[in-house]
């Protein structure tokens, strides 16, 4: 057969147009039938017919899961890990309409661990001579920018993690470099250099979402996990006193969050009792 013979899906049977064919081991599969797979999915040219006819129809059954999925809980921004702890499934959507996306739902015990992952990149700041030519200042300035994501480790037959982007975009911190790779992170300022105090917010409270992330990652799994600020605000009467968190177990985690002290923020003065400033989402000191 010629190069550009006519080549039609083992799946659905279609014409395959060209540049639409998406191979596989033994086989061929036409874009609309590929798109039906799981988004995390990534073997699909080293898998067979046979396997993906499998992966197709778990993604139909799906489908079901996610027409019951009852939400609870809902972190993140354009993608968003969403929970339904009366269920005990977890399942991250990357479009408002999840009935069309139709994400992998997942059960809390398939949940392996979660990291926070940040990216830093730098620009120099070079000034300029009277010739227009540029020389370094001394000693060198830098302009600072951040993406970060979360990685969440699961035990699932198609794929083992699930990676997303938590930070819309790069977070623009100017002259000021945020040291630290978590929530506990500290600022350097250069002695002269320009900072966007309200970039450095968003760092801080991106940084917050994703130990927020992980937390509810650990919980899954049955790790102790102290109580956000905002989980005492819930779990706290009128007169100031803790009410009984036996119910959060009974919403479907195995262990209920520790209740820790007040502490203050070194770094916006702001009175917290979580494990993350509710000011700038900093890291209560150990």
């Amino acid at each position: 057969m010629g190069l550009f013979s006519k080549k039609f899906c083992d799946v659905c049977g279609n014409k395959i147009g060209l540049l639409g064919n998406r191979k596989l081991e033994d086989g061929n599969l036409c874009k609309d039938c590929a798109k039906k797979l799981s988004p995390w999915f990534s073997e699909r040219r080293h898998s067979t017919l046979n396997e993906i006819k499998a992966q197709l129809d778990y993604r139909e059954e799906n489908r079901e899961k996610v027409a019951a999925f009852n939400t609870s809980k809902t972190l993140g921004n354009r993608t968003r890990l969403m929970i339904d702890a009366q269920n005990r499934r977890f399942m991250v959507a990357q479009t408002s309409n999840i009935t069309t996306e139709n994400p992998d739902v997942l059960d809390f015990s398939q949940a392996r661990g979660c990291e926070l992952v940040i990216d830093e990149s730098r620009d120099e700041i070079e000034r300029e001579l009277e010739d227009g030519s540029t020389v370094s200042y001394d000693p060198p300035r830098f302009e600072y920018s951040y993406t970060m994501s979360v990685k969440i480790f699961v035990d699932h037959p198609y794929f083992d993690e699930m990676e997303f982007e938590i930070s819309d975009g790069y977070i623009n911190t100017g002259e000021a470099r945020m040291i630290g790779t978590d929530a506990n992170s500290t600022i350097n300022r250069a002695a002269t250099g320009y900072s966007d105090d309200r970039e450095i917010r968003k760092y801080h409270d991106t940084v917050a979402l994703g130990n927020e992330i992980k937390a509810e990652i650990d919980r899954m799994q049955g790790k102790p996990v102290p109580m956000s600020h905002e989980e005492q605000i819930r779990n706290t009467n009128e007169q100031g006193a803790p009410m009984n968190t036996d119910n959060y177990a009974a919403q479907g985690y195995s262990q209920s969050p520790a209740v820790s002290g007040s502490w203050v923020c070194p770094f916006c003065d702001t009175d917290n009792h979580g494990n993350f400033c509710a000011g700038c989402g900093a890291k209560r000191p150990s």
